[in-house]
This record gives structure tokens, C-alpha cells and sequence, in this order.
């Protein structure tokens, strides 16, 4: 389960758009059982992602419930109360079928570029100075990505094309 960890977090670096997770490894991955107890961590990225997806994954999955998945879900939010901290870390929540059922759940958390707001710093004075607030949401249903999601994110980014191909 670790090397599994570890590839799928190497794997988000080499397909990244935008050099806050390629070169800084601003993301975190885990796998996690079918109550959602996390299994195995990634080395490579950021401890503070892994500490609060453990905890974002049992949130996504009251939101969630498994009854209710199919193969090919995956479920979004980046409600820092929820997932890591702040607007800009974005968690992914994936099912693991087999068969019908499921039985584990991968998870990754990935830091966006801009979600509009004041842009990076300091400044802001309340969440919504960070930009978008995404609740918990299905970001692909059945293997189809939502596109009403993904034109919400691009319109609300000054870098859309990195924030899409990082999500």
C-alpha cells in the first residue's frame, strides 16, 4: 500500500500543470478502507494535507454515502473546514469497487494556483478574500466530468487552465 501511496503521489506531480504541486510537491495521497480510516500515506508531499484528509475523507463519506457511488465517482471540495486549511487545497475523493461494492476509497489533496479572491498573500480578511468556497460536490459521476463544476472553477481563476489540468 505504501509504494501504491507513493505512485499515486509521484504521479500527481508528473501530470501537473502548475509548478506549486510539479516542483514544490504541494499535494498528499493516501488510500483508505471502506469506513474511511486511512491505510497508507505518501511520502512525498505535505504532512498538514495528510493529517486533515484523514479526517476530510469520513467527512466526504457522511456526504457521500457509499450506497449511493458508482465506479468512475469522484467527490470534491476545498472547504477549508472540511479539507486542509485554506481555499487554494482541493480534495479528491475516489471509490474502490469490487464488484458492486465498495471497499476502500483513494484520496489525494492538491494545492490550485488562483481561485480568484486577492490572489496570493496575506491580505485577506475573511475566507472569501481566498476565493472559491467548493462544498462537498461530485466532481465525475460515472466517469463524466461535471462540466457546470469545471466551468465555475475556470471562471473563477486567473491561471483556468492550470487549475484544470491540476484538478
Amino acid at each position: 500500500l505504501l509504494s501504491v501511496v507513493e505512485e499515486q503521489g509521484q504521479a500527481l506531480m508528473r501530470a501537473a500543470f502548475s509548478p506549486i504541486v510539479r516542483e514544490c510537491g504541494d499535494i498528499s495521497a493516501g488510500v483508505f478502507d471502506a469506513d474511511g480510516r486511512m491505510l497508507a500515506q505518501a511520502v512525498t508531499g505535505t504532512p498538514g494535507h495528510i493529517n486533515t484528509m484523514a479526517e476530510a475523507v469520513r467527512i466526504l463519506r457522511s456526504h457521500f454515502p457509499a450506497s449511493s457511488m458508482c465506479p468512475g465517482d469522484i467527490f470534491m471540495t476545498n472547504d477549508p473546514w472540511i479539507a486542509s486549511g485554506h481555499l487554494n487545497d482541493f480534495l479528491l475523493l475516489m471509490p474502490v469497487f469490487r464488484g458492486d461494492t465498495v471497499i476502500g476509497y483513494t484520496a489525494c489533496t492538491s494545492h490550485l494556483v488562483d481561485l480568484g479572491g486577492l490572489g496570493m498573500g496575506p491580505e485577506g480578511a475573511d475566507i472569501y478574500d481566498e476565493g472559491l468556497l467548493i462544498p462537498p460536490c461530485t466532481l465525475v459521476r460515472n466517469g463524466v466530468v461535471n462540466p457546470l463544476l469545471m466551468d465555475i472553477i475556470r471562471a473563477n481563476s486567473r491561471e483556468p487552465i492550470a487549475n484544470e489540468g491540476d484538478i
